[in-house]
């Protein structure tokens, strides 16, 4: 868990105070902040002309109330107005236990808030969502290293009064005035007066605006089921006129029991004009269909040969739409050679259709290219520019040219997912993001032809080596066709494989058994291969949750022991050992010493952003720029704090989980 850290223990119980009303601190005295308790990590803290000061000097501040009892409710935020020196993540912690690990706090029980790069006074409201706890007993408001605050007041606010609204048509008329929906002012988040309707029976979540630029929204809820703010983002055109963006969340697995919030986020650049936002059982506004790709379907096109282009319309609108008549107009050079023909179905909301015309180049080079809808609902122009590539006039090949490795002063080992070994299980990629169609097309990993192209390129772009995922839960298995076609291909000796143990187990299906299996069948089916990577001689496993290991086993201790006796299996097999590799974020100086002692000689990432990803504006949006400018502190830090065990960085590619959903 992030910033929860053993120093929880050392705080003395306080006897709990409970207000009829969610409470506020205002700090006018010294006396006010004795409930807020400062850890080590803040110094020179003092409350001074209503003001409490504090300097982060270490890696994990913050300050922490153990005497609250506050009856939960959804429709409650914390309002904290602080001052920082700099910007930076901070976190609320709440929990309705004083005791268990971490003192009753998880990650789960948290949320995070931007402090902005102004350093004057703002007011950031906090929106946790705790109604499913009950009481909230604890409270912890944690800051960043480096930092000087000033926080002149904490309040735990309610908005509308809590009173659920007697209105059942869940529709609201804005005309661009927002204020009915504006918890606090100068809060970006909207939120609808309290409500409640069952999500079973309104499904659609229609917005209806208009906006200057392009960008993201989200519609916001909190369910009677689950903890936390849950977001469906959506793309908004930025034309400056109106449209309905019809949302369709059944599909999302939070939406679900009794919707008790309901909010809007709109896009954090531009001017925006909300027209309207409803909720029902079916979409509404009228049909309009959108170009939502429009290029190359497939990666490399070389001058003299034929290639495909795409556009995929959509009907984002409320109701059908016939396809419009729609002419691709080409520079001099581009040859037509084939055309779609005309379709005459129709689209009903959120249903596409793609169409695809067949070009050559004479030359290569970067050509201009336009599709032109005319009729009902027609979208706008789309406009994109095609790279033609050099042809390389290569003979066709019977199988897989042999690699041409390039070596590198380091090993690099690349993560890889073994999810595509049938046509349908590419169905997201196409319905979502059909860009991120692979140059190899939407190919059959289980096929060792497939797996030679895969050795092929990597050996030849200086990867090393596959840390694959692989499942194992109490003994059944799932996912195993890639190690499977990568034994039986032909290149096999040019890229090393190893395990990266996806332990995203149920609770208590680890034991000592069951881990005394997996090793076996680790050394009897793995370790044997001559291109197992290895750390020092020993064949390396990462383990993706090695806390629920410990969980399992019952703590460090049986953990230690337990892999004591994997390591003897190894020596009794012929191996030198095991290198075992931590996985996880938020792993502590004190996490770490555990990990060391439990057996493990490294830690690393599945992914690692830096900060960029937590100060973005847009919940899960950054810039790649500003990861790949801001990984090397997160490694720095990471590596400082893991003492004796080593860090392996991990230099991410980015991500873009909406094809999984």
């Amino acid at each position: 868990m992030k910033k929860c850290s053993i120093i929880l223990a050392m705080f003395c119980f306080l006897t709990s105070v409970t207000w009829a009303e969610p409470p506020t601190w205002e700090f006018q005295t010294a006396a006010d902040l004795s409930a807020w308790v400062p850890n080590g990590h803040l110094a020179s803290v003092e409350v001074k002309d209503g003001i409490v000061h504090a300097e982060a000097v270490g890696w994990d501040p913050f300050f922490q109330n153990r005497e609250v009892t506050i009856t939960a409710a959804p429709w409650q935020y914390v309002l904290l107005r602080i001052k920082a020196d700099r910007p930076g993540l901070g976190e609320l912690f709440w929990s309705g236990q004083l005791e268990g690990q971490y003192g009753g706090l998880s990650q789960g029980k948290s949320v995070g808030f931007q402090v902005g790069d102004k350093k004057d006074w703002q007011e950031i409201a906090v929106f946790p969502f705790w109604h499913t706890e009950g009481t909230i007993r604890q409270l912890r408001l944690d800051l960043y290293n480096e930092g000087r605050f000033e926080i002149d007041r904490i309040a735990v606010l309610e908005w509308h009064k809590g009173q659920v609204t007697p209105d059942n048509s869940f529709s609201w008329e804005f005309n661009g005035d927002i204020s009915s929906w504006q918890v606090t002012p100068d809060i970006r988040n909207l939120f609808a007066p309290p409500l409640r309707f069952e999500a079973a029976g309104k499904k659609w979540v229609t917005v209806q605006m208009k906006s200057d630029q392009p960008g993201l929204a989200a519609i916001l809820w909190a369910g009677d089921q689950e903890a936390g703010l849950k977001t469906e983002e959506f793309e908004i055109r930025g034309d400056d006129r109106l449209h309905a963006y019809n949302l369709n969340l059944s599909g999302n697995p939070s939406w679900k029991g009794s919707i008790l919030a309901l909010g809007f986020r709109p896009p954090d650049r531009g001017t925006i004009s909300l027209q309207s936002i409803s909720v029902g059982s079916e979409p509404s506004g009228p049909a309009e269909l959108e170009v939502t790709y429009f290029g190359f379907e497939n990666g490399v096109n070389r001058a003299g040969q034929t290639c495909n282009v795409m556009a995929r319309l959509t009907n984002q609108g409320g109701q059908p739409a016939a396809l419009p008549e729609m002419k691709l107009q080409v520079p001099s050079g581009i040859e037509i050679i084939n055309a779609p023909d005309k379709n005459e179905k129709n689209l009903a909301c959120g249903d596409y259709t793609d169409l695809i015309w067949q070009v050559k180049a004479a030359q290569p080079g970067r050509f201009p290219i336009t599709l032109q809808c005319t009729g009902p609902a027609a979208p706008g122009p789309a406009e994109v520019t095609l790279a033609f590539e050099k042809s390389l006039h290569l003979p066709a090949a019977d199988y897989v040219p042999p690699p041409r490795p390039i070596h590198t002063s380091l090993d690099v080992c690349a993560y890889y997912f073994p999810g595509w070994e049938m046509p349908q299980k590419w169905d997201c990629i196409r319905r979502v993001a059909p860009i991120r169609k692979p140059l190899l097309g939407y190919y059959d990993e289980s096929n060792p032809e497939c797996v030679d192209w895969q050795i092929k390129w990597a050996a030849e772009n200086g990867i090393s080596c596959f840390l694959v995922d692989w499942y194992w839960t109490a003994g059944q298995q799932a996912l195993t066709h890639w190690f499977d076609a990568y034994r039986q291909a032909r290149y096999r000796d040019y890229l090393k494989v190893a395990i990266m143990w996806a332990n995203h187990n149920p609770p208590d299906t680890h034991s000592v058994q069951d881990w005394l299996n997996v090793t076996r069948h680790w050394i009897d089916n793995y370790f044997n291969l001559k291109t197992y990577y290895t750390i020092d001689g020993k064949p390396a496993v990462f383990i993706w949750n090695p806390q629920g290991i410990t969980h399992d086993l019952g703590g460090s201790p049986a953990v230690k022991e337990t892999f004591e006796k994997s390591q003897q299996m190894a020596r009794d097999a012929g191996l030198p050992g095991i290198t075992f590799i931590a996985m996880g974020y938020g792993f502590t100086p004190e996490i770490a010493e555990n990990l060391l002692g439990e057996g493990y000689t490294g830690t690393t990432t599945y992914h690692e952003w830096g900060k960029p990803v937590g100060q973005a504006m847009t919940e899960q949006r950054s810039q790649f720029d500003y990861v790949a400018q801001n990984s090397p502190a997160a490694w720095r830090e990471k590596d400082r704090a893991m003492g004796k065990l080593t860090y392996y960085p991990v230099v991410d590619t980015g991500w873009d989980s909406r094809p999984a959903r």
